[in-house]
């Protein structure tokens, strides 16, 4: 059999020819797999012409393996049973007893907005599962959710592969933070005033998101960026030892301002909300354990 084209195989052969030797009669053979017994005579046939062996011999008592019928059962019943496993429903998932680490990509925006939401729900509803955030530029150097390595991504994706699903989980304004004692923001920003301040600004992937600036060019507007940053958690860092301005979410922007002497402002002018999705492969469109965990984001983000 050495070389053979599998997908010329009748792998049903296999079953009958398993049977066979257990039941070491082609009638039960037949009627354990509610066939007829000429059925089974033809299948034995073409399985000898498979295996070159006859593979049983017509005794006394009944039919008995040749040697070679012998030496093939038990790795037969070994495949027949490998085969029923993975046809076999899957396992219910239990979250009250799963100990299943989920895997969850985000940014540490997300992470600040979302992370204490989730793991107390996390903590009540699944008390023995755990929990692993990566980063985004992980996640996609090893195509994490294609591989199955990463459950969902939560975030904001600029485009959708192929074979991914996604949902909006939450709707985000944008809000301004400056330092509280800020010299010369008050209580209100105007479009000069957002306009002429330094601006501290988010570089995720080695360059500044344009959205503002885009903003302020329809204004004829045009901002400075004096301190662009690749975290999200150092931008507070950064306007607080400064008279910048930063625009961020204004989940974000609040989380920040509760722990820190931080002051949040509208923006003087019209932006598109933060538009936060988590996304899925296809391939886990089934899976039991990553719906739960899909609900619990959802949840989270209310």
């Amino acid at each position: 059999m050495s070389g053979m084209n599998l997908a010329a195989i009748d792998l049903n052969l296999l079953n009958v020819v398993a049977t066979v030797l257990e039941e070491r009669s082609a009638t039960k053979a037949a009627a354990r797999l509610h066939v007829t017994q000429s059925a089974v005579s033809n299948a034995m046939r073409r399985a000898r012409d498979l295996f070159g062996d006859p593979l049983v011999t017509r005794e006394a008592y009944g039919l008995a393996p040749t040697p070679r019928g012998a030496e093939l059962l038990p790795a037969l019943r070994a495949w027949l049973e490998e085969a029923r496993r993975l046809v076999a429903k899957a396992p219910v998932f239990d979250p009250g007893t799963s100990t299943r680490t989920f895997t969850v990509a985000c940014t540490d925006a997300v992470a600040i907005a979302l992370l204490q939401p989730m793991l107390r729900l996390l903590t009540k509803r699944a008390p023995s599962a755990r929990l692993r955030l990566v980063t985004l530029d992980r996640m996609i150097a090893h195509d994490g959710l294609a591989r199955g390595e990463v459950d969902l991504l939560i975030g904001i994706p600029p485009v959708m592969p192929p074979g991914h699903e996604a949902e909006r989980i939450y709707q985000d304004p944008l809000a301004c933070i400056v330092r509280r004692d800020h010299p010369r923001v008050r209580s209100k920003l105007t479009l000069p005033l957002f306009a002429s301040l330094p601006h501290v600004d988010l570089a995720l992937f080695g360059a500044v998101d344009d959205t503002i600036d885009r903003a302020l060019a329809r204004h004829g507007k045009a901002r400075t960026v004096t301190v662009a940053l690749p975290h999200f958690s150092s931008v507070p860092l950064a306007v607080l030892e400064t008279d910048g301005i930063a625009t961020l979410s204004s989940r974000l922007a609040r989380a920040f301002a509760a722990r820190l002497p931080l002051k949040v402002l509208e923006p003087p002018l019209a932006l598109e909300p933060v538009e936060v999705r988590q996304v899925w492969h296809r391939r886990s469109e089934t899976d039991a354990a990553v719906g739960f965990l899909r609900a619990l984001v959802r949840e989270a983000a209310r």
